[in-house]
């Protein structure tokens, strides 16, 4: 994973858009843009402003490695994502109609049963595999 798909992370992580990244960082539109591009990487002076205003571990913006944000457990930030989410399609979901509710309900009960089916499958398929073993 590249600097760029890291400084994207954050961005999804904090629901920053690049522009108001860049103005919290205090670095041009442009820079960051072209940062999240891959087209050039931060000098020493923009990944101590990132750190510095975003919170970012510039051991992990470098390596990958570690946590992403500095004194924050990557499982923090990973929750407050699938939060974020979460709420996105729950507001949805609330803005339909009864009958746009009750399609979106059958849809996802059919995926469980599918994915219900496919798990049960797997585990049959191991087991006639275990039994075909040689002792």
């Amino acid at each position: 994973m590249s600097i760029a798909t890291r400084l994207r992370d954050v961005l999804d992580a904090k629901d920053l858009s690049i522009k108001q990244a860049a103005e919290i960082v205090g670095i041009p539109y442009r820079t960051l843009q072209n940062y999240l591009l891959n087209e050039r990487e931060p000098n020493a002076k923009a990944m101590s402003a990132l750190h510095t205003h975003l919170g970012i571990s510039v051991d992990w913006l470098l390596t990958g490695e570690g946590s992403m944000f500095h004194g924050v457990s990557t499982e923090d930030v990973e929750a407050q994502a699938v939060n974020r989410q979460e709420e996105a399609m729950l507001e949805l979901f609330r803005s339909l109609g009864d009958a746009g509710k009750r399609e979106i309900q059958s849809a996802a009960e059919e995926k469980k049963r599918l994915m219900d089916v496919e798990q049960r499958l797997k585990d049959l398929t191991e087991a006639l595999a275990d039994t075909k073993r040689p002792a």
